[in-house]
């Protein structure tokens, strides 16, 4: 299977705005046969980025809250995904703190070969 290595969040502020940058990032790595594979099959891949709330216990299960562009891949590399959104989008708990993470997953297209990743949590007030 593919390997999702090196996933990363960064939330930055726009200056004079409600608007925040979300970049998140991954690197793919194929193995050699899988690279062959993909080779011969003209396999193409799904590489997906999601931000999630993080919740846990009385506050239930972790949120999703909004996806990224989803890029076509066939090859492994370092992959990003930027958007802006709104800080109303990263206020995920009622009060104090927001946990927030990036989850990636990546699939072939018709073929059984997927791999997933999460990015370390980040916190911030929104």
């Amino acid at each position: 299977m593919p390997v999702l290595s090196n996933p990363k969040l960064k939330i930055q502020s726009t200056a004079g705005s409600s608007q925040m940058k979300v970049t998140t990032s991954v690197t793919v790595a194929f193995s050699a046969a899988e690279k062959h594979i993909t080779e011969v099959l003209n396999l193409k891949f799904k590489l997906a980025s999601r931000v999630w709330g993080e919740d846990s216990g009385f506050n239930g299960g972790d949120d999703s809250l909004f996806s990224l562009a989803t890029k076509t891949i066939t090859r492994g590399g370092n992959y990003e995904f930027v958007r802006s959104v709104d800080r109303s989008m990263l206020d995920e708990d009622w009060e104090g703190n927001d946990e927030l993470f990036a989850r990636f997953a990546l699939n072939a297209v018709a073929f059984p070969m997927s791999a997933s990743a999460q990015s370390s949590t980040q916190v911030g007030n929104y």
